[in-house]
């Protein structure tokens, strides 16, 4: 994979906390989390249905939801210092064989990415950073392979994604803050 996703991660952290979704630096993580999660299930909505994307009319509506995935998963990274490493056997461990997710529909690559969202929440709980990288890199690596076994141009989509949201009223904190805004 070409991406450097430890570069990308700190990026992206400060690109966001410029546009003031880090004003609140003890944000709560499990909303954040809870968040990767969402763009996951509307990944999965746009494979089930086929679309095309609201933002970037000209990717599909999956391809730009994983990378919505990764865009949130790799802040949060950015914001906490966890770092990827690519490690197969860790892979393996987690996965029992890397085939057997391959095999998998791409409503269970999705589920398993869930799965995978939730552990790491689990392990911020008990404080266990070590397996908190383990399955923050596991994920990034697996979301790639979804992306790349759906044939889609994932680091395209994340920088597409990322310029985009730089130019969205609604990522303002004016428009998050209004009544009806991004607010949690």
């Amino acid at each position: 994979m070409t991406i450097n996703y430890n570069a990308l991660a700190r990026d992206i952290f400060e690109q966001n906390k410029a546009m003031g979704w880090w004003d609140d630096m003890d944000r709560c993580i499990y909303q954040c989390l809870q968040l990767v999660i969402t763009e996951i299930a509307e990944a999965t909505e746009g494979e089930r249905k086929n679309l095309m994307d609201d933002h970037l009319p000209h990717r599909k509506m999956g391809e730009v939801e994983l990378a919505d995935a990764m865009i949130r998963m790799l802040d949060l990274g950015g914001r906490y210092g966890w770092e990827y490493e690519a490690d197969d056997h860790m892979f393996e461990m987690i996965l029992g064989s890397y085939n057997s997710f391959l095999a998998l529909p791409i409503g269970g690559k999705h589920f398993l990415l869930s799965a995978m969202v939730s552990a790491l929440g689990t392990d911020y709980k008990h404080q266990r950073q070590s397996r908190i990288e383990t399955f923050y890199s596991a994920f990034l690596y697996l979301v790639a392979k979804t992306a790349q076994f759906q044939g889609y141009d994932l680091e395209g989509a994340i920088h597409e994604k990322l310029a985009y949201n730089r130019t969205r009223h609604d990522h303002s904190r004016e428009a998050r803050a209004a009544e009806g805004g991004k607010a949690f």
